[in-house]
C-alpha cells in the first residue's frame, strides 16, 4: 500500500529505500524517501512513522496519553469491560452501525483515520477490505500489529467472514502520522472511517478535505463524533471537556454543527444519532439492552439521546477542470446541435460560428 501514499510535507510520492526487510508480503523494516523534497521516513515493526516535524500540543498531550494506557495494559487476548465503550453492549450498539454504514467492502481500499489498537480495522480487514490504518499513537499501532496476526479483533463483534483467526498482516497497513497533516494519493480510497473527532475545527476540516480527496467518486466516508445529546442539554453540561481530569480533550456535536463542518468537502450527508444513553440499560440483559437501544435510536424523538453522532457522507466535491464537458441535457445538446446546423451549417461543437462578412476589409 506504500503507492497510496504520500509525503507529508510536500505530497510527493514515496519510494522504498535499499535495504528494506520484508516478511510475508509486508515490510517490517527500511525507510522511505520523498521524491520530491527527498525527506526520509523510518519504517519500524511494520510501521511507517509520517509524523510531521512538529505536532499542536493537544496532539502531543493526547499522544502520551494514548501510548501510556496501552504500554500499562497487557497485550494479549482481548477482554471485554463490563460497563463502557469497550463493552459488549457498546460493541452493538457503536460498533456494529459504523460498519453497517461502510457496506460491502469485500475487494475496497479504505483509509481510516484515529484506528487504536484495531477495534474497526481487523473487522474490515476480515470482510476482505485493504486498510491503510492511521493513528498518532505509536503503542497503539503495535498493538494493533499484534492482533493482526493472530487475526481476532479487539471487539466482541464479530463479522461472517472466513478470515476470523487468520493472520491479515498483509491486508493492513499501519501508519504513525497526524490526520491533520495526512496526504495520499488522489482518489485512491473507496471508503474512509474516523470514529475519533480532532481537536479543533481547523484539524477536522484539514481531515475532511484529505478524505474527499482520496476517494474516488463513488467512495463513501463513514465517520462519529460525541453527540451534544438531549441529556447533556437538559443538565447543562458543557460542550468541551475532558474524559478524566488531565485527560483526552473532547467536544460534543449537533448535526447542524457536523454538517456545517463536513459540507464544503461533501455533496451528501446524512447525520443520525447512535447509542442512546439509557437508564438500566447496562444491567439489563445483553439482547434484551440491544434491542432497546436500537428502538430508541430509531425513535424521530428518543433518539436525541444517542450518545454518539453517525455520518455518512458521499459524493466528494471535486476541485473544477478546466475545459472539461459537464453531462448536461441529451435532448437540449441534440436540439442545439440543430439550430446551429441549421444556423450556420456547423454543429455545436464548433467553437464559434463564422462570423457574416461586412463587405469591408479587415
Amino acid at each position: 500500500m506504500l503507492t497510496l501514499l504520500r509525503c507529508a510535507r510536500e505530497g510527493g510520492e514515496l519510494a522504498l529505500c535499499a535495504g528494506s526487510e520484508s516478511y510475508n508480503g509486508s515490510i517490517v523494516r527500511g525507510s522511505v524517501r520523498c521524491k520530491v523534497c527527498g525527506a526520509d521516513y523510518t519504517l519500524v515493526d511494520g510501521i511507517l512513522r509520517l509524523l510531521p516535524g512538529v505536532l499542536t500540543s493537544e496532539n502531543q498531550h493526547e499522544m502520551t496519553l494514548r501510548d501510556s494506557e496501552y504500554q500499562e495494559n497487557p497485550a494479549g487476548v482481548f477482554e471485554p469491560a463490563r460497563f463502557g465503550w469497550r463493552s459488549k453492549l457498546y460493541d452493538r450498539t457503536d460498533v456494529a452501525p459504523h460498519m453497517a454504514a461502510l457496506g460491502s467492502l469485500d475487494g475496497k481500499a479504505v483509509l481510516e483515520f484515529g484506528c487504536g489498537d484495531g477495534r474497526f480495522t481487523i473487522p474490515m480487514a476480515q470482510m476482505g477490505a485493504e486498510v491503510v490504518a492511521v493513528d498518532l499513537s505509536l503503542a497503539g499501532l503495535c498493538r494493533l500489529g499484534a492482533y493482526l496476526q493472530s487475526g481476532v479483533a479487539p471487539t466482541t463483534y464479530q463479522v461472517r467472514s472466513g478470515k476470523i483467526g487468520t493472520d491479515l498482516t498483509s491486508r493492513v497497513g499501519l501508519v504513525q502520522a497526524d490526520a491533520s497533516q495526512f496526504c495520499v494519493a488522489p482518489q485512491s480510497f473507496d471508503r474512509a472511517i474516523s470514529a475519533t473527532p480532532l481537536d479543533s475545527r481547523d484539524e477536522r476540516m484539514r481531515m475532511y478535505r484529505t478524505i474527499a480527496d482520496a476517494l474516488k467518486d463513488s467512495g463513501r466516508f463513514v465517520g462519529g463524533v460525541e453527540h451534544d445529546d438531549l441529556t447533556r442539554r437538559i443538565l447543562g453540561e458543557p460542550v468541551a471537556r475532558r474524559y478524566t481530569s488531565g485527560g483526552v480533550f473532547i467536544e460534543h456535536f449537533d448535526p447542524e454543527r457536523m454538517r456545517s463542518e463536513a459540507a464544503p468537502y461533501f455533496d451528501s450527508i446524512a447525520i443520525r444519532p447512535i447509542r442512546p444513553r439509557l437508564p438500566l440499560v447496562k444491567e439489563m440483559p445483553l439482547p434484551l439492552g440491544v434491542a432497546i437501544s436500537k428502538t430508541v435510536a430509531a425513535l424521530p424523538i428518543l433518539r436525541q439521546f444517542g450518545e454518539l453522532l453517525l455520518m455518512r457522507a458521499e459524493r466528494p466535491v471535486r476541485a473544477p477542470v478546466e475545459g472539461v464537458q459537464r453531462r448536461g441535457s441529451r435532448v437540449a445538446k441534440n436540439l442545439y446541435s440543430w439550430y446551429r446546423r441549421r444556423r450556420y451549417g456547423v454543429d455545436r461543437r464548433s467553437p464559434q460560428p463564422p462570423r457574416p462578412s461586412s463587405g469591408r476589409a479587415q
